[in-house]
């Protein structure tokens, strides 16, 4: 009787809270390729897609569109930075050159202007219902 409570207790604890919806836009889609997504929750491990605390591949949206909405359910947290590339040869991963500098379509929440490496506070948010999180994808 006891039993269901207690696993249902532990998975409550044992899973990260959802606590914080996004608005997304991603603008600039090319005409092939699927969208990849990432959101940081930290400056840990950011830029790098393996530490995001969300990832998806979307698929392209259909032609006459190049933008995508999202709305994306995230563990709370005070600051996100969102990412997100265009896949354009389908090998699941951002080429780059010299295993640094992007070779696919790619944007950061904030839009900066970079000159390398990109830091967390460069594209960090804060969550407004109303206020959607734009990323411009560029080459």
């Amino acid at each position: 009787m006891f039993r269901p409570l207690l696993v249902a207790t532990c998975l409550t604890f044992a899973t990260p809270l959802l606590a914080a919806e996004l608005p997304i836009r991603i603008e600039g889609i090319g005409e092939t390729g699927s969208i990849h997504v990432y959101v940081f929750t930290s400056a840990e491990g950011f830029p790098k897609e393996e530490h995001a605390t969300f990832q998806q591949v979307f698929a392209r949206p259909e032609p006459a569109r190049n933008e995508l909405t999202l709305r994306i359910a995230v563990p709370d947290a005070a600051e996100y930075a969102v990412m997100a590339f265009q896949d354009k040869d389908g090998n699941g991963k951002m080429n780059r050159l010299l295993g640094m500098i992007p070779q696919e379509p790619y944007g950061l929440s904030r839009n900066p202007q970079l000159f390398g490496k990109p830091k967390f506070s460069d594209a960090a948010v804060t969550v407004s219902a109303n206020e959607w999180i734009i990323l411009k994808l560029h080459d």
